[in-house]
């Protein structure tokens, strides 16, 4: 009895787990077979589920007239440009504030915090007024600029968790040798953090990458970043689905590519310092 118990609750687990994996991936396995399916298909119902690829959407999106390959380079010098301007800033404050008593610390991680929680829409108005009175608005340093309001806050807390898990110890006996602040940083923490490092700009590029609130008022036709080249599909005369399916896959790849590469750091970096304030 206590066997068949056993085998029933398995098997609840392993229905419990493929529902949820339908749940998130089911999406984005419907989005790439909508981004080569044929336009005739599209709303076919029941879906039709083995069919004859078609790649027009694709060739449209990144061929002829290929307007979203432009898009995606813009992507990829945003997100690039926000984390090499991120670090050098979220670094030495997380430093900082794991191992200086600073007044008043705890409010300010709260205050971070508070950064996180609040809708971009709180920051886009007034950078959008900055921006244009500095004229910069529509070049790729505005849209860099900006998600450091969120960039930075993020990576300040996760660094600090990391720089926490590193024994003071080890620091004191370099301070002892004569070793400076930035010596101590850069020589012995950095290192010991580095798979923490690689996982926060990870998170940062994946979010700058997936940013389209700050592009869609901050860029023009030129900087304009694959998810507002995505949110223009939505046209009046209609939803051209076969385009956004495209433009969306073709979006998910570059992080996808790079958490496959880096996994190493990433189960390392997580298991290293958790996520605490």
């Amino acid at each position: 009895m206590a066997t068949q118990n056993g085998r029933l609750g398995t098997a609840a687990l392993y229905a419990s787990m493929l529902l949820l994996l339908f749940v998130f991936i089911g999406p984005i396995i419907w989005f790439v077979l909508l981004s080569i399916r044929p336009a005739d298909m599209f709303f076919t119902m029941p879906p039709v589920l083995v069919f004859t690829p078609s790649w027009d959407s694709i060739n449209y999106a990144f061929g002829d007239p290929g307007n979203n390959l432009p898009q995606l380079l813009n992507s990829f010098i945003v997100a690039a440009g926000a984390v090499l301007l991120n670090l050098p800033f979220s670094l030495p404050a997380a430093y900082a504030l794991s191992r200086f008593r600073i007044k008043g610390r705890k409010h300010l991680m709260m205050w971070y915090l508070g950064l996180l929680m609040a809708p971009p829409v709180a920051f886009l108005i007034p950078y959008a007024i900055l921006a244009s009175a500095a004229g910069i608005k529509g070049s790729y340093l505005s849209m860099i600029l900006i998600l450091q309001t969120l960039t930075i806050p993020f990576s300040i807390w996760l660094l600090r968790s990391f720089i926490d898990e590193v024994p003071v110890e080890i620091e004191e006996a370099a301070r002892v040798d004569g070793a400076s602040t930035a010596t101590i940083l850069m020589r012995i923490v950095l290192p010991l953090i580095l798979p923490g490092l690689i996982v926060t700009s990870m998170f940062a590029f994946v979010f700058s990458w997936n940013n389209a609130a700050f592009p869609l008022v901050l860029s023009n036709r030129a900087t304009a970043t694959l998810p507002i080249g995505t949110l223009r599909y939505f046209g009046t005369a209609g939803v051209t689905w076969g385009f956004i399916a495209a433009a969306a896959v073709a979006a998910m790849i570059p992080p996808m590519l790079i958490f496959l590469a880096l996994d190493r750091y990433v189960v390392r970096g997580l298991t290293f310092g958790s996520v605490k304030g």
